[in-house]
Formats: C-alpha cells, structure tokens, sequence
C-alpha cells in the first residue's frame, strides 16, 4: 500500500494561489468603499447650500 498525500504540489499552489486572488478582491473592494465614501463627502462639501435663494 502507497501513501499518496491528499493534496498534490499543485492542489497547493492552486489553494495559495486562490486565497492570494481573493484577499487581493476584498483588498480592492475596501479601497473602492473608502474612497467612494471620501468622494461622496467631497461632493456633499462643495454642493451649495439648500437655503441658496438663487435655486
């Protein structure tokens, strides 16, 4: 009877390959939030006021 290990060299580069992409994606998705958030309060900043008589 052989003992093969479960996972393959390349089971292993696939699995750290894969956790790399995904960290990378919600790495991306949190800067896409932070900085949509900072640009929303830029605008909301540099918007006149409500109370402007000439709207």
């Amino acid at each position: 009877m052989t003992l093969t290990p479960a996972f393959g060299i390349i089971g292993i580069l696939y699995a750290i390959f894969m956790i790399v992409m995904a960290s990378l994606a919600v790495y991306a998705l949190m800067l896409t939030i932070v900085f949509l958030r900072l640009r929303i309060a830029e605008l909301k900043r540099s918007a006149p006021p409500k109370s402007d008589p000439l709207r």
